[in-house]
């Protein structure tokens, strides 16, 4: 079991790979007479590709045929994406999602933040085009990513759609560059979606009173890699504590996780929380002295930034194509080294009490200092874009998705969000604004 789970591990995570399979589904859709079929094969390639040489030829190819701009074509490529087809039939309406902005007078523009790409796919192909016409007139569209690469595919569609400019928030810094070269009119926030937690949820304990010595929040699916964790702690002696939290996924529950400790026979107290509520997930960040996150590739990991907050310091792999990899400093944490992951844990254990990892977060990765990030790039584009700019976003935060800061800005923004649900009930629900943050 413990082989063939790093052999297919080897194999998910080969850039080889990747670059193979990349480059045969770039033929594929050269080849395609069909121009859906060709769009969609090119834009995946696009996505899986991780050479900046094979990336430019496909989106050449795809500049040339179909067209980044080609309207129907991309609705039709989001339409019949497998991952979106299920979640807009069994339910039409936006989660997840948030007014930054309400729109004003005198074309002063709203904005509208939507996390997940199937909620991008979900407005992208409700709306007609005068109904697209009316919500473009009143809100920019801010597309927050969940994984990195991110569907090229819904970009594609949304700048077709759009006639301005697309905002989009990245889950991982090296990815920016990228989507802003696939067409001049995306552009980036300069915060990942993890950039909006609220330092006052968290009450970080001292050293002495941590009794936790790990933990690890994470779902219980395969690509979050419990299975190195366990590995890396049979080769540590002693007795750690170590606290697991996580949530069912398909074919995986805690009995999983804890048959997966068995067999690479670790001895430490393992205790594991399945579907707990976020503030007792809080606590438990607060009473550990190490996060540990083993994922090798997903989007920015919200948990993981959650954890410096709570004053925890934060162990990630050196090659984790992970957003908040980029925080780890000689502040927050270490980065495991392949094949020397144990002790590197080991020491990061002893140099805890040195570390601030929450001051490090408050200064630079609280709700309010991105706020004042993402305010100031809106502001300086409604100059550049000659609109009116009389307020400002409203203060969000990440809990653990989008809500407001205050209830006060909820009472502000609820006559939008009427307005919006009038316009179209089944896109924007009537709870989207008191349950989309669930």
């Amino acid at each position: 079991m413990v082989q063939l789970l790093r052999l297919k591990d080897e194999i998910r995570h080969s850039t080889f790979a990747r670059s193979l399979f990349a480059s045969a589904l770039a033929v594929r859709g050269r080849l395609s007479v069909d121009l859906e079929e060709r769009a969609a094969r090119l834009a995946r390639a696009f996505d899986l590709a991780e050479s900046p040489i094979l990336k430019q030829r496909i989106l050449a190819s795809l500049q040339k045929k179909p067209g980044i701009e080609n309207a129907p074509l991309w609705d039709a490529v989001v339409r019949c994406n497998s991952r979106y087809r299920k979640v807009i039939a069994d339910d039409p309406g936006l989660s997840r999602s948030i007014l930054l902005k309400t729109p004003s007078e005198g074309g002063e523009k709203g904005i509208l933040l939507m996390t997940f790409e199937y909620n991008w796919a979900r407005l992208l192909t409700a709306l007609s085009e005068t109904e697209f016409r009316w919500l473009n007139d009143r809100y920019h569209l801010v597309l927050s990513t969940s994984w990195s690469p991110t569907d090229y595919a819904a970009l594609a569609c949304a700048v077709s759609r759009v006639p301005g400019t697309v905002y989009v928030q990245s889950c991982n810094y090296q990815e920016i560059p990228i989507i802003e070269s696939f067409h001049p009119r995306l552009k980036c926030l300069p915060t990942l979606p993890c950039d909006w937690i609220n330092p006052t949820l968290y009450q970080p304990l001292p050293y002495e009173q941590r009794s936790t010595d790990i933990v690890m929040v994470a779902n219980w699916g395969e690509f979050k890699r419990h299975w190195e964790l366990f590995q890396i702690l049979a080769q540590i002696p002693g007795e750690l504590k170590v606290v697991l939290i996580g949530q069912k996924e398909p074919g995986r529950t805690q009995d999983t996780i804890r048959q997966l400790a068995r067999s690479f026979g670790v001895n430490h107290h393992i205790e594991i929380h399945e579907s707990i509520p976020i503030h007792e997930v809080a606590a438990h960040q607060c009473r550990a002295k190490v996060s540990v996150i083993m994922s090798r590739r997903e989007g920015c990991c919200v948990a993981a930034v959650e954890s410096l907050f709570a004053g925890c310091a934060l162990a990630m792999r050196e090659d984790a194509h992970v957003g908040p990899l980029a925080y780890i400093n000689d502040q927050t944490g270490s980065r495991l080294r392949h094949g020397h992951a144990a002790a590197d844990l080991q020491a990061l254990l002893q140099k805890t009490p040195k570390l601030r990892p929450h001051v490090w977060a408050q200064e630079n990765l609280a709700c309010q200092v991105s706020h004042a990030k993402v305010n100031a790039l809106f502001k300086s584009q409604s100059e550049l874009e000659n609109r009116p700019w009389t307020r400002d976003i409203i203060q969000p935060q990440w809990r653990p998705h989008p809500t407001y800061a205050s209830p006060e800005a909820k009472d502000a923004v609820r006559p939008a969000y009427e307005e919006l649900h009038q316009f179209r009930p089944d896109l924007f629900p009537a709870h989207l604004l008191d349950r989309s943050w669930k």
